[in-house]
């Protein structure tokens, strides 16, 4: 399993459960084009920003050709170039979401042609927001319903709109539905696929999408396939060379499920590289308690006295990005080839 099971896995559900793959449908270039920038669940200009920079520089170059909706429970530095603040309670961007979804449908913003050609389930989505009326919907969240109407009148009314989220949306206990909830607001309003529109997932660490890209999940096969899938398992099976059905059926273990597995015994060998869990999973005296009834714990690391690594019992060296040659993924699948620019340490 990756690192993106405690980062991204909520927009790979996302994604793949609205879209039917992991692929984010935007690019960098968007955001030259896009005359509404959504974000939700990210503080931008702190976590991305360079990102930002490029935001904000449209912006002052023309302010009226932008406009900028900000979703967070904090006035951070994002928030603060925001045109449109939304300030809501904690946890309830879900029913934020089926919100706007219902003032676009009430305000007829919403893209017949395009649900009709592109999606399925449209009679359904919505029954299951027509109970979020606009003040149910700012009561719940914690605004004023002049506000709430104001950005649903963006979705509604403007060609290009542009969403980004980072962990806020990924890391809540609800991820997946937000995401979803998300995409459901480009679909009705048919702003997906074209310059300037789109959901856009910004990933939370270099290289990222290329560990999802290259099948790093344990759920996972290259390419954007799924290992329940038996006509995925067949198309590795036949590129590497392998005999039929020698991909198995049943995904391998996801993060936590190892630990818990190291807790019945049921692990021999638990290997960890490039990652520190000891500070990145939930209950660490609990992960460290699984980690002693492991047999063997390798650990491969490139930094010193962390804390994963004094619950090692075989420590390797590990050689940094910069000391081999390599490819990354960004957050709009470009993917970069990173030359090594220096000799290797040791024997790493």
């Amino acid at each position: 399993d990756a690192n993106s099971r405690l980062c991204m896995s909520s927009a790979v559900a996302g994604y793949t459960r609205s879209l039917g793959s992991d692929g984010p449908p935007c690019c960098y270039d968007d955001l030259d084009h896009c005359s509404v920038a959504f974000l939700i669940g990210t503080n931008t200009a702190e976590c991305h920003p360079v990102l930002f920079q490029r935001l904000l520089k449209r912006k002052k170059r023309n302010p009226k050709g932008l406009k900028i909706v900000v979703v967070d429970p904090r006035e951070t530095d994002t928030a603060k170039i925001a045109d449109h603040h939304l300030a809501i309670a904690p946890g309830t961007d879900l029913a934020l979401l089926h919100g706007l979804a219902r003032l676009v449908i009430q305000d007829n913003g919403f893209d017949s042609d395009f649900i009709d050609a592109a999606t399925e389930g449209f009679a359904s989505f919505t029954q299951t927001i027509n109970a979020w009326t606009p003040g149910k919907t700012a009561k719940f969240c914690g605004i004023t319903e002049q506000a709430l109407r104001a950005v649903g009148r963006l979705w509604s009314r403007k060609e290009g709109v542009l969403s980004l989220w980072s962990m806020g949306v990924n890391q809540r206990r609800e991820g997946t539905a937000v995401v979803s909830g998300l995409i459901n607001l480009h679909l009705l309003t048919g702003e997906i696929g074209k310059p300037g529109a789109g959901p856009f997932s910004l990933t939370g660490q270099p290289n990222a999408m290329g560990g999802r890209e290259a099948g790093g999940l344990a759920h996972l096969l290259p390419g954007y396939r799924l290992v329940t899938n038996p006509d995925h398992r067949a198309e590795v099976e036949q590129a590497w060379g392998f005999a039929k059905d020698s991909i198995a059926a049943t995904p391998g273990l996801g993060a936590w499920q190892q630990v818990e597995a190291m807790e019945q015994g049921e692990l021999d060998l638990w290997w960890v590289a490039a990652t520190n869990p000891l500070v990145s999973m939930p209950d660490l005296e609990r992960v460290k308690n699984a980690m002693q009834r492991c047999p063997l714990v390798v650990v491969s690391e490139a930094y010193a006295d962390t804390e994963t690594s004094h619950y090692a019992h075989l420590l390797l060296p590990a050689s940094q990005w910069s000391e081999k040659a390599g490819a990354m993924t960004n957050s709009e699948r470009r993917v970069t080839y990173c030359p090594s620019f220096r000799p290797r340490h040791g024997e790493s």
